[in-house]
């Protein structure tokens, strides 16, 4: 049978180094834990400002819909998500996300606003192919006719009373 090795069984030089390597660690989880600013590959997201806003269609809320907001200059050179998803009332708060994480505001500026409102086809399978609620021209940024400027600070947007 194996005997279980005490610590007098370890070679004092095993010893130093594990000695070491525990205070290594230690350092490195002490470091690790505080706020060293903002994530890699999240530069010129550190003037994010407060967005919330409504979406209506035919005067009731959306639950579930998604808001998307595409910059009106050079959509095609975005290089981050700005989306917020409509709740059971019908109101969204935006956020932004980049490949290293999510964060809640957007970056003043003009965009082009998307909305889209899917149901499963088929309720009872998860991986059902989904109906779209909405007018298509509300998912598409240069059809929706929806545009918004964002500022400095809260910006509360008036709601988006979508139609048929």
């Amino acid at each position: 049978m194996g005997q279980l090795l005490g610590a007098g069984a370890i070679p004092d030089r095993s010893k130093g180094l594990c000695r070491v390597l525990v205070c290594l660690s230690a350092l490195f989880a002490l470091g690790c834990g505080g706020d060293i600013g903002p994530p890699r590959g999240t530069e010129g997201l550190d003037d994010l400002q407060p967005v919330t806003g409504s979406v209506l269609f035919e005067g009731k809320p959306t639950p579930g819909a998604i808001v998307l907001f595409v910059p009106s200059v050079k959509p095609e050179s975005f290089r981050y998500r700005v989306a917020g998803i409509v709740d059971e009332d019908g109101n969204f708060e935006m956020q932004t996300t980049v490949p290293e994480g999510t964060r809640p505001g957007v970056v003043p500026g003009e965009y082009m606003v998307t909305v889209s409102w899917a149901e499963p086809i088929d309720p009872n399978d998860k991986d059902s192919d989904l109906r779209e609620l909405l007018p298509e021209k509300y998912t598409l940024a240069l059809s929706s006719g929806l545009r918004v400027e964002i500022g400095e600070g809260a910006n509360e947007l008036e709601p988006f009373e979508l139609t048929p």
